[in-house]
C-alpha cells in the first residue's frame, strides 16, 4: 500500500519515518511515557526502535489498514526479520501513548 493511502497522518508519519530511517521524526510521535509491546511482551521504545528499526533498517510494508488507520497488517521487513506483523496504535491528544507489534 502507498504511504500516502494511510488515513492516520500520527501512523503514516511513523511509518514514513521508518523508511526515511529518520530517527527523530519516529521518536517525537509518541507521547513521553508511551508503552510498546513486542508479543505481548513490554519494551523501552528508543531501545527496540534502535534494535528492529534502525539499526537493521527495519520497514514495514503495510498491506491493510483498519480502526481509522491505527491498525495495520503488513511484512516487517529488516537486515534481521522478513515476516507478516500487526502494529496496533494508540493516540492521545495526536501523539501515539501505545504501541503492540507482533507477528502474525
Amino acid at each position: 500500500m502507498e504511504l500516502d493511502r494511510l488515513t492516520d497522518p500520527v501512523v503514516r508519519g511513523v511509518v514514513e519515518a521508518m523508511v526515511e530511517g529518520d530517527r527523530d521524526a519516529f521518536l517525537s510521535a509518541f507521547a513521553p511515557g508511551a508503552e510498546l509491546t513486542d508479543d505481548g511482551q513490554p519494551q523501552s521504545l528508543a531501545t527496540w526502535a534502535e534494535r528492529e528499526i534502525f539499526r537493521t533498517h527495519g520497514r514495514l510494508d503495510v498491506d491493510r489498514q483498519e480502526g481509522g488507520g491505527r491498525h495495520l497488517t503488513g511484512t516487517f521487513h529488516s537486515d534481521q526479520w522478513d515476516m507478516p506483523t500487526f502494529w496496533h496504535f494508540q493516540l492521545t491528544d495526536g501523539r501515539i501513548s501505545r504501541l503492540d507489534v507482533g507477528a502474525l
